[in-house]
């Protein structure tokens, strides 16, 4: 028995090594969309269809049905949102709950400078971490906090970056947004 301990070990190293690697990011824990509230406020009862929450949010995490109607779900360990609709096929009632952010601390240096713009095109999900973020854009004007996630906010002349991070050792990003400046 113990002879053939060593060919059992090799032989699962050897699955170990050849087996899919696990990523986080295909997980939906590691998923993390933010809810837009002007989004929410566009939501209304007994006028707003499915279709048009659709158009709104995209497809919902979730979709089930309960004694008051069909339910979507919407979001992961963050902005939650909640729809109910009822017979008529409308929205009967929502139900919105944004992540609360605390700010950690800022940096007002870099403000007058320009984002390169280039270098969003090198930002991937889950591949990318707060520290490449910084190499390429410096600094972060507001880092905010919650249970889960980090919000990095680079503010320059010419747009706004918003990125989510896992709130680990990692801070790998989940998702971002640039908006340009007007």
């Amino acid at each position: 028995m113990i002879k053939h301990l060593p060919a059992v070990a090799m032989a699962l190293l050897i699955l170990t090594g050849c087996s899919k690697r696990y990523n986080p990011a295909n997980t939906p824990f590691a998923i993390y969309h933010p809810i837009a509230e002007e989004d929410v406020r566009k939501l209304e009862k007994g006028i707003t269809t499915p279709g048009e929450t659709v158009r709104l949010f995209g497809e919902p995490t979730k979709k089930n049905i309960s004694d008051r109607g069909e339910r979507y779900v919407y979001g992961y360990l963050g902005d939650t949102l909640t729809v109910t609709f009822d017979s008529s096929q409308t929205v009967g009632s929502f139900l919105y709950r944004p992540a609360i952010f605390e700010p950690v601390e800022g940096n007002t240096d870099n403000q007058n400078k320009k984002l390169n713009t280039a270098s969003l095109t090198k930002i991937q999900i889950y591949n990318t971490t707060r520290f490449d973020l910084e190499r390429w854009f410096r600094k972060a004007n507001k880092k905010e906090r919650n249970n889960e996630r980090f919000r990095y906010t680079f503010t320059r002349k010419n747009g706004t970056l918003v990125a989510y991070t896992l709130a680990n050792y990692e801070e790998r990003v989940l998702s971002y947004t640039f908006t340009p400046a007007e």
